[in-house]
């Protein structure tokens, strides 16, 4: 009976000893291949053991699925970290979610759009389904316009719109400004302001008057711009009212602007209206203007007057913050402003769609300093 026992312990040492050399043979091989693989790829092994060096393991409520295509395909390229009083790991930018996915402040960043709708502009978008402009008035030679220039940059703004007054120091200097960005006289109107040189404006368009078309050769018959100078006569009689009915019947640009500085519609701030919006609104519509951009208040304020988009753009940093214009009423004849601003400085940025020349369809943000939108729109005329 002994000896019978005593083998029976002697197969069991060697099954238990069998077992452990196969367990130990396997965790070997297991950690050679991981060995050999991260000669080849050291990110993957970061992948494998983060979770766990984070003590995170993948039946945590925190690591969802997305998460865990963050870790497994971003390899923490990053080097973001996890924020652990909020519980939110940062991921990779997912396009067309309309998240901020990384948590670097903007959406979408990278990703190729057709077009931005209302929300925040797409930092990269389609050039040929999207035309971007950006609109600024009431400028000045200072770090405030630089950091204007950059968040056109940022948002890849192909045609600059100056609606006034950008001589208030140094004309010159902002012209530079300007150029150094890549707003040069190919890309960047300018209508002429009070503050402003009519000579030094027609030596930028290269024009021998202030006023009339304004077309820009990498937009095609895309887009056209008219400048009106209320500066010089401008009314229903004036050989300027006549030259611009004419340019605006006959242009057969997919999207046309006005652009103006003393403002046909405004609330009551520092600067009346001009007078002539009987003048001219009947030829707006009937020449199927998209929009009229103005300035010469330092404030933003935006109108829908009868389907049409009237906007004061006055928000360069020539004034800045308290020193902006007030805002002393909130309607002009009867029609509500839809976001009037003040004491707020920035861009207003406006895609124009190019997918359907009938549908006359853009959206458009006013940014201020910060990169924050503070007013989002949307028009479309059929």
């Amino acid at each position: 009976m002994v000896p019978f026992l005593n083998l029976i312990l002697v197969l069991k040492s060697f099954y238990i000893k069998s077992r452990l050399n196969t367990l130990l043979l396997k965790h070997v091989a297991l950690l050679m291949f991981i060995i050999c693989f991260s000669l080849i790829n050291l990110d993957y092994v970061t992948i494998m053991f983060s979770p766990i060096a984070l003590g995170i393991t993948t039946t945590s409520s925190i690591l969802d699925n997305k998460h865990l295509n963050y870790y497994f395909v971003t390899s923490f390229e990053t080097n973001r970290s996890i924020d652990s009083q909020q519980g939110v790991i940062p991921q990779s930018e997912v396009c067309g979610d309309r998240q901020d996915n990384d948590l670097n402040g903007l959406v979408d960043e990278n990703c190729s759009v057709e077009s931005s709708s209302v929300g925040i502009p797409a930092a990269n978008f389609n050039k040929s389904k999207t035309l971007r402009i950006g609109v600024v008035g009431d400028i000045d030679s200072n770090q405030g316009l630089t950091t204007q220039l950059e968040i056109a940059n940022h948002y890849n703004v192909q045609a600059l719109i100056i609606p006034g007054d950008f001589e208030y120091t140094n004309g010159n200097a902002v012209l530079s400004n300007f150029q150094s960005h890549g707003f040069t006289k190919e890309n960047t109107d300018i209508v002429v302001g009070n503050h402003d040189s009519g000579k030094e404006v027609m030596t930028w368009l290269d024009n021998n008057r202030t006023f009339g078309q304004v077309m820009f050769d990498f937009s095609a018959n895309k887009l056209a711009l008219f400048n009106i100078d209320a500066n010089i006569k401008f009314d229903c009689t004036s050989p300027q009212f006549q030259i611009l009915k004419s340019q605006i019947e006959s242009s057969k640009a997919w999207f046309k602007f006005a652009v103006i500085h003393q403002p046909f519609v405004t609330v009551k701030s520092d600067h009346p209206p001009n007078g002539e919006f009987d003048c001219y609104d009947p030829l707006f519509r009937a020449g199927r203007i998209e929009g009229v951009l103005q300035a010469h208040n330092h404030n933003y304020q935006r109108f829908n007057i009868h389907g049409l988009m009237y906007g004061v753009f006055g928000t360069g940093t020539h004034d800045t913050g308290s020193s902006m214009y007030p805002l002393e009423s909130h309607t002009w004849q009867g029609n509500g402003c839809l976001k009037c601003i003040t004491s707020e400085n920035g861009i207003t940025i406006i895609d124009l769609n190019l997918n359907n020349i009938n549908s006359k369809h853009f959206v458009g943000w006013f940014l201020n300093l910060e990169n924050q939108v503070l007013d989002r729109f949307e028009s479309s005329i059929g």
